[in-house]
């Protein structure tokens, strides 16, 4: 937001330079993001008169003057603008005069002809507006006196970073308020008047008619009718003010709607009447593929989410953000409508965002604007109008409201003001403070105040927001600088730092890559591949965008945005985890759990040659990750059995447990998941429970010497039934509490129906036996072997091969 000291000295009187103004704003919360100063004329610029006109000898576009300015002696000019005529009053730069960057007037001939000096334009003096010919002065203005002075148009233009939650200070009334609190000048704050004179019997009901059909959209909307209107330039002042922030002068009535906007912060936009068929405004929202052109020529083909301004045939505004071109002011516009609303701001941003279109209105809107000022805004508007405009105003005004804005209290406690800030501030300041700021105090007591919150306040809901708003006037700069107070913390074991710093370095010690993902997503993405409904997400109140409006419910998602950015840039080997939070709304309550994703997809051993490298990830290599993970925390128990889950495929996923205890799910991604990209391999996906997992002590370290004896195996062939789990009949054996055996090892797997018969297969194990005080015989070993296979021919339905 640019402003303009000069404009700002209209509504508040103040002493202070620029620079110090913007130190003591941005003390208070309104950052500085640059300055410049307009309107500086060049020392040696002083005011001359054109003594005679006569033409170049040798150029026909040049004119050969002779100019006096104060000096003893007339100095000859060689110039090309049109209006050099005798008897003008002009600016001249005299030789030496220094326009910057090199530029230094210089005695110089011109086609053969001498020149001492420069006739000046006001773009040349670096003031704006028109450069084809002098800056003609008043006929009045004393001749030798430097330029400077008489005009005295040197300016400093602020440009404000405006947080979004402060629009009343995308305006120079909102800034002149802000320094009249800051620098307790508010006995002179003041605004513009706003005498309206209607001309005529006519009332703006016989002239016109505005029905708000989308009341949740336009909250109030306020139009006024001036006739005889005379379009034309606007007046010099209020250009130069308009260049000075950046905006271009068009004519008078756009002029005055944008000076109005600069100076209130409210957006308006005038209409041609007679271009508005049945003289009439309805604010709708629009048809489905409804077409409106606007100012900028463009086509925007709309839909029943946005709001349009239309007459009774047609659309003529796209509301809150640019005006159509059927119904723009012209040179032929003789009776201008003059619009001032309020619009929704959820819908104006989504509307601006989805069209592609960005305006000083819709930045304004899309912030919220004052109910209160759109009135005032109108008045305004309405009366330079007719001051700069010739134009003849209408009685009345139509002013749909239907329900008037009704300020709401906020109370603040002495002591929690205290309290909070570390200082003591009386009750007397703070209540002064908040006065400064335009906060009615409905009520004290001797313990809170409590005020009314104006509606140009639209960011003030709560105690802690009058907290800010006293210190920001009290000044930062005056609270001392105090010692931190420190207090003794948990031990490491409580920090929930650690635990989470202990999973990464276990997963990364494993050889995987950690990703990192945003936790925001849209509804799609956060329901593909679960159980869940709408209602069991956890949405923002007030999100960026539809793309970033769900809390991840799960890390799955996120892993296979990572598989598919990594498999779009052809890295198709990936071993990967991330660590994360993530967030369900299905309980009573929405809760809160931290969550391991793992995945693995492409080439075992990549860095390897011949039959090596086609070997890839399977489901088996994720399960022992798992396992190795699981034991490398010493924790027992661990066993899986087959799931079912929608992200992934069916017979190819199951959950794994620690005891009883369910930590997670694994297996291959879905095809719902996968399906769009671009795998050279299976892709297998993890689920783990984090804080779960972090709860489950594993067993204490036990160290023990390295055997002494040698070990001997013995293998057992078995055909067994599809169905029985390679776990079932190794816990069976476990259960047998053989002391010699030392491990069971499943080394092969063979399945062909022909050689074993339908739903059988064929299951080798290699059993190891080691007596720790002495060398086994091999009738101790043939008799524990013995023992296996006795038991589980009784136990389970296997027969020996």
């Amino acid at each position: 937001m640019k402003t303009s000291l000069k404009w700002l000295s209209n509504y508040v009187d103040f002493t202070a330079g620029c620079k110090e103004l913007a130190e003591r704003l941005t003390l208070a919360g309104l950052e500085v993001e640059g300055i410049d100063q307009i309107g500086a004329i060049p020392q040696g610029v002083v005011v001359a008169r054109i003594l005679s006109r006569d033409p170049h000898p040798d150029a026909d576009r040049l004119s050969v003057c002779r100019v006096e300015y104060g000096a003893a002696e007339p100095v000859q000019i060689v110039c090309g603008a049109p209006n050099c005529d005798a008897g003008n009053v002009v600016p001249l730069a005299t030789v030496g005069t220094d326009f910057g960057n090199g530029f230094v007037i210089k005695k110089a001939k011109l086609r053969g002809v001498a020149s001492s000096g420069m006739l000046c334009s006001r773009d040349e003096l670096g003031m704006g507006g028109d450069h084809s010919g002098l800056f003609e002065l008043p006929e009045n203005a004393p001749v030798g006196t430097p330029l400077g002075d008489f005009l005295d148009d040197a300016d400093w233009v602020v440009d404000w970073e405006v947080t979004p939650n402060r629009p009343d200070w995308l305006s120079h009334i909102g800034i002149a308020r802000e320094i009249a609190a800051v620098y307790d000048r508010v006995d002179s704050f003041k605004l513009p008047e706003t005498p309206l004179n209607p001309v005529g019997d006519s009332h703006i009901n016989d002239l016109a008619a505005v029905h708000v059909e989308a009341v949740d959209l336009c909250p109030r909307y306020t139009a006024r009718v001036i006739r005889n209107v005379k379009i034309g330039p606007s007046p010099q002042w209020m250009q130069s003010a308009l260049q000075a922030v950046g905006l271009r002068p068009i004519n008078n009535v756009v002029d005055i709607t944008n000076y109005v906007l600069m100076e209130c912060g409210q957006p308006l936009h005038a209409f041609d009447y007679d271009l508005l068929a049945g003289h009439q405004i309805i604010v709708r929202r629009a048809a489905d593929k409804e077409i409106l052109k606007t100012l900028d020529g463009a086509e925007h083909k709309l839909s029943r989410d946005h709001l349009v301004i239309a007459d009774a045939d047609k659309g003529v505004a796209l509301a809150g953000i640019m005006g159509g071109g059927n119904s723009e002011i012209s040179e032929q516009t003789t009776t201008v409508l003059l619009e001032s609303a309020a619009f929704n701001a959820s819908n104006i941003r989504a509307t601006a965002k989805k069209l592609g279109i960005h305006s000083d209105s819709s930045h304004r809107f899309e912030r919220g604007v004052s109910l209160e000022m759109v009135e005032f805004a109108s008045r305004r508007a309405a009366c330079l109008i007719c001051q700069y405009a010739g134009g003849q105003l209408a009685d009345g005004v139509i002013d749909a409201y239907p329900k008037p804005y009704n300020p709401h209290e906020v109370s603040a406690r002495f002591a929690r003001i205290n309290q909070l800030l570390g200082i003591q501030i009386a009750p007397d300041t703070v209540c002064d403070y908040l006065g400064r700021l335009g906060l009615d105090v409905v009520e004290r007591t001797s313990d809170s105040v409590t005020v009314k919150i104006p509606s140009f306040r639209l960011d003030l809901d709560r105690e802690a927001d009058l907290i800010e708003e006293v210190v920001r006037i009290h000044g930062l700069d005056n609270i001392p600088a105090a010692p931190a107070a420190a207090l003794v913390g948990g031990s490491m074991a409580e920090d929930a730092f650690y635990p989470i710093e202990k999973a990464r370095g276990e997963l990364l010690g494993f050889g995987l890559d950690e990703s990192v993902t945003y936790t925001l997503m849209n509804q799609e993405a956060a329901l593909l591949g679960t159980n869940l409904t709408a209602r069991d997400l956890v949405c923002l109140s007030n999100p960026i965008s539809a793309e970033n409006a769900i809390l991840r419910p799960s890390l799955l998602p996120c892993l296979v945005q990572v598989l598919a950015h990594n498999i779009a840039h052809h890295n198709h080997d990936l071993r990967c985890f991330e660590i994360g939070r993530i967030f369900n709304a299905g309980g009573k309550l929405p809760e809160e759990r931290l969550q391991a994703g793992l995945v693995l997809t492409g080439q075992r051993h990549p860095e390897r040659f011949g039959d090596e490298r086609l070997l890839a990830y399977d489901f088996y290599d994720l399960k022992g990750l798992l396992t190795s993970w699981l034991t490398a925390r010493r924790l027992s128990e661990i066993s899986c059995r087959p799931a079912e889950h929608p992200g992934f495929a069916a017979g190819q996923c199951a959950e794994i447990l620690v005891g009883k205890t369910l930590l997670g799910v694994f297996g291959k991604l879905a095809d719902c998941l996968v399906g769009h990209i671009r795998l050279r391999h299976g892709a297998f996906a993890a689920l783990i429970e984090l804080d779960m997992l972090n709860s489950l002590a594993g067993r204490e370290r036990v160290y023990q010497a390295l055997p002494q004896f040698p070990a001997t195996s013995r293998d057992i062939s078995l055909v067994a039934p599809s169905d029985l789990a390679n776990a079932a009949i190794v816990q069976a054996i476990d259960k047998m509490n053989i002391k010699l055996l030392e491990s069971i090892q499943l080394t092969d797997i063979f399945e062909d129906a022909k050689v074993l018969g339908p739903g059988k297969r064929g299951m080798t194990y290699s059993l190891t036996y080691r007596d720790p005080n002495k060398t086994l015989q091999d009738k101790e070993v043939n008799k524990a072997h013995d023992r296996v296979r006795q038991n589980l021919a009784k136990q389970l339905p296997v027969e020996f091969r």
